[in-house]
């Protein structure tokens, strides 16, 4: 009767066992490999006394089964014995195992210790569990088992975001508090989300949190689909253009920078937000001039929209009070640009720069001003440079 399919095994180990020297079997206890085509070596080293023997088809590796029974997946033979070599059983654990593993021939190191190596090239989620190496032993008294457990562990790597995170609202203006949402599958062990926003003209991005909690493992699930959101921020301004960032992370997906792991962006973000106060620049830089110079002004204001956009809601404006007047009179531009020619006294006076923008059935302006002054003189030519295109005032 062959004692590793007697239910009465244990006693009779029990029995022998103390009544004789004894093989060993040893295997590791832990061994962790990645789901896919990742090589992973099982490998189950014995020995055999003088007054022992192992025979062929009695060096076995199994799997266990949700039900904790143990099934073959293949049979060993010693590198002494000839006319049989290792295979997998007939069985369907022999067959699930065989299209995707290998097994190789025993090989001895010493005259008493062997190993017998079970390759598994490609790694199922439904793989983690316990393995066992077990190995019947003859001797003049009778014959027993030895074995050692192996358990596996499959990981999984993090994946890129389902999708682009989209900002709720999707029509935002300063001030606004907007949430974002992100949905990935963090791998096993289980990773992380987090969040980044990214500004115009800034290299690196702001951090702005991460998942609070992480799902706990179970075994033989190696997909964690989890959301992670960014709630009640307020945007201003400065987010306009901004680019947020959900990045996904674990163990098997790292990079030097946190924020390169896989990850998903959203569009630019356009914010709305009323014109801002201008700023305007002179070419020459001064407000003093001669009779017959030439002067550039610009004016920059920043809004969303832009006030260069140059319509009927969106513009810039130049206006003109003569000194000691109170009647302002509108200037010709070009999207905030303004060229003055042969100045002469009475140009002297208030420019002045109205930026307008506006959205959502609301209007906004702001302006800035300058004070010119033109001294009489001797007139003459001023040689200057601009590079661009500009409507030149003849005042």
């Amino acid at each position: 009767m062959d004692l590793r399919r007697s239910p009465y095994f244990l006693i009779s180990l029990f029995m022998i066992y103390n009544c004789c020297d004894a093989g060993t079997v040893s295997t590791k206890d832990n061994v962790t490999a990645r789901i896919g085509f990742h090589p992973t070596d099982f490998e189950c080293t014995f020995t055999i006394d003088a007054d022992e023997s192992v025979h062929a088809g009695d060096i076995l590796w199994q799997v266990e089964r949700p039900s904790g029974v143990y099934q073959i997946i293949a049979e060993f033979t010693p590198p002494d014995v000839h006319g049989k070599h290792n295979q997998f059983t007939s069985t369907a654990t022999g067959s699930e195992f065989k299209s995707r593993a290998v097994l190789y021939d025993v090989v001895s190191s010493g005259t008493d210790t062997y190993t017998a190596v079970f390759r598994l090239n490609e790694i199922k989620c439904e793989d983690e569990g316990n393995f066992r190496c077990l190995v019947g032993y003859t001797t003049s008294t009778g014959s027993y088992n030895q074995s050692s457990e192996v358990s596996l562990m499959v990981t999984a790597p993090a994946e890129q975001p389902y999708r682009a995170p989209v900002p709720v609202p999707e029509i935002i203006e300063e001030g606004m508090t907007v949430q974002f949402s992100c949905s990935a599958n963090i791998g096993k062990p289980p990773g992380n989300i987090k969040w980044w926003r990214f500004r115009p003209n800034k290299s690196v991005p702001d951090y702005l949190g991460e998942l609070s909690t992480t799902p706990t493992m179970v075994p033989g699930v190696c997909t964690y689909n989890v959301t992670s959101s960014i709630s009640r921020l307020t945007v201003s301004r400065d987010d306009d253009r901004s680019v947020f960032r959900c990045s996904v992370s674990n163990a098997l997906v790292t990079a030097d920078r946190d924020y390169d792991t896989p990850h998903e962006d959203t569009k630019p973000l356009h914010v709305y937000y009323k014109v801002s106060t201008p700023v305007i620049e002179m070419n020459p830089n001064t407000t003093n001039h001669d009779v017959g110079a030439f002067a550039i002004l610009s004016c920059n204001a920043k809004g969303y929209p832009s006030p260069l956009i140059d319509n009927h809601i969106n513009y810039f404006l130049w206006t003109f009070r003569p000194r000691g007047k109170g009647d302002d009179v509108i200037l010709i531009s070009n999207n905030g640009l303004l060229g003055l020619q042969n100045l002469q006294p009475e140009n002297s006076g208030r420019y002045t720069c109205t930026a307008h923008n506006g959205f959502s059935g609301q209007t906004f302006s702001s302006q800035s001003h300058v004070d010119i002054s033109v001294h009489p003189g001797n007139c003459h030519t001023v040689n200057f440079e601009f590079t661009g295109w500009v409507q030149i005032q003849n005042l």
